[in-house]
């Protein structure tokens, strides 16, 4: 078989490899051959051990290198156009344990115990998950500083929010992200104040810094 009749099969996949090849080359030694003789041409990308793809685009190809998982933190937020810095690594939410791989951008994979606040868009006439706004929030906390995500906080679905909130239970959670609700113009306290306790935490969990205290959501200011 040509070269370009194997192509034109994974022109609509994001991730191949080699068992995908052989389905269609019926030889598993001459698929092999295949796969080796394009990647050195440089015609295809080899992301890990046996995933391969036609796009140079680690956006793109990565929840198809560990499923179950969705695109989130910076990187979604970037995709939703609520933050101004361009994130120089993919962050995916999975279910599974914490992965990276190196690709034209590093792709992390960090674990969650929340998997759910994402839909699937179309990118690149593709479809992939991606993280709703409010739940790329909150995953970004203990793994990127705020000062690259708070002002995402400006354009938001309260009612999404405070609904994410509820349903995760999680006291620091809620206080770190009560808080930058409410200094950004959302009256929240009265809602979520009744699923916080007041033990004193960072708000921002990467900075060891000190700051000032906010007694209403027992949070220590240690942004800039």
């Amino acid at each position: 078989m040509h070269a370009l009749e194997v192509f034109q099969h994974f022109e609509h996949l994001p991730v191949f490899s080699l068992s995908d090849v052989n389905q269609i080359i019926n030889n598993r030694m001459y698929a092999k051959k295949f796969l080796s003789n394009i990647l050195h041409q440089g015609k295809i990308f080899k992301i890990k051990r046996n995933a391969y793809t036609l796009h140079a685009d680690s956006f793109l190809v990565s929840t198809f290198l560990v499923k179950p998982s969705y695109i989130s933190s910076i990187s979604a937020l970037s995709y939703h156009k609520l933050i101004t810095q361009i994130p120089k690594e993919i962050f995916c939410a999975t279910s599974k344990h914490t992965k990276r791989f190196a690709f034209t951008e590093p792709i992390h994979f960090f674990h969650t115990k929340y998997f759910f606040g994402f839909a699937i868009v179309d990118y690149e006439q593709f479809s992939i998950p991606v993280a709703d706004p409010e739940k790329a929030i909150i995953d970004s906390f203990s793994l990127v500083p705020v000062s690259l995500f708070e002002e995402a906080f400006e354009n938001i679905d309260e009612q999404r929010m405070i609904e994410y909130l509820r349903k995760i239970k999680k006291s620091s959670i809620i206080k770190r992200v009560g808080y930058l609700l409410e200094k950004h113009g959302y009256k929240v306290y009265d809602t979520l104040k009744h699923l916080i306790n007041y033990k004193y935490i960072p708000l921002d969990p990467l900075i060891k810094q000190k700051g000032a205290k906010d007694k209403k959501w027992g949070i220590i200011i240690n942004t800039p």
